[in-house]
């Protein structure tokens, strides 16, 4: 069994890119990440780029001492927590960036257990057998408002509340993220994507459903989603990334 995966990382149509990603996938587990550096604040693209790097320093770090502890919930939580003191460390050091901040999502896996962590609007799918199986649930007032019934889920990505997020990373008042927890063994057939906001508003759930059905490969699936996102977007479209995650049998 062998995780397969492809990135991408695009600028869209804004004057600079504030998203960025990171990831480790070896035979003993895998640890991806995919941040979105709010675009409102200055310096965001630090605090995306210093949060996807310090998750996988710390992941690595551990999993080098212990595999399985490597991806136990509390571990999870502190690498993203150690993440959040290196931002705000950074911006005491940098008066310039003191309001910058970011989401962020990430899987941590050694195949056997999964943790699935995230705060903002940036998304984790999962999908077993091309299927969704779990999606999670942004910190943003549509999402609030999805909870209270007073929109559909679908019908977030064009709520005027979309990007009012109710929980960031680099803030003055840290909230841990969400964690969820699969102790189960992942199976050829099984996929996740990572994805900012810029990706997921254009994407639908029932089309990345199609494309891993139709695709033999990570790099496949994500052409085919970005091809439709592309047809979609406007001229100052957001920035949008993306990680495609297989999981194949061995050849």
């Amino acid at each position: 069994m062998r995780l397969l995966t492809s990135s991408i990382c695009k600028q869209g149509g804004r004057e600079y890119n504030q998203d960025y990603l990171d990831l480790t996938v070896a035979e003993d587990g895998a640890c991806l990440v995919v941040c979105d550096g709010l675009g409102s604040y200055y310096g965001s693209e630090v605090a995306s780029r210093i949060c996807a790097t310090q998750i996988i320093e710390s992941y690595t770090q551990v999993k080098q001492l212990d595999r399985e502890r490597a991806v136990k919930p509390e571990y999870c939580q502190s690498y993203i927590q150690s993440a959040h003191n290196r931002v705000v460390d950074e911006k005491e050091r940098n008066p310039k960036i003191r309001s910058s901040c970011t989401t962020v999502a990430c899987v941590a896996t050694d195949y056997n257990n999964t943790v699935i962590s995230h705060i903002g609007d940036t998304r984790v799918y999962f999908f077993k057998n091309n299927k969704l199986h779990f999606q999670t649930k942004d910190h943003s007032l549509s999402q609030i408002s999805v909870e209270m019934g007073k929109i559909p889920l679908r019908d977030i990505r064009s709520d005027k509340d979309q990007n009012k997020l109710t929980r960031v990373l680099g803030s003055d008042y840290y909230i841990p993220p969400d964690c969820d927890i699969y102790n189960s063994p992942l199976m050829p057939g099984d996929s996740f994507i990572l994805c900012t906001d810029g990706f997921w508003e254009y994407v639908y759930e029932e089309e990345m459903e199609e494309d891993l059905a139709v695709s033999a490969t990570p790099e496949e699936a994500l052409a085919r989603m970005e091809q439709r996102l592309l047809a979609r977007v406007t001229k100052f479209n957001d920035n949008y990334s993306a990680i495609v995650a297989m999981i194949k049998e061995d050849k």
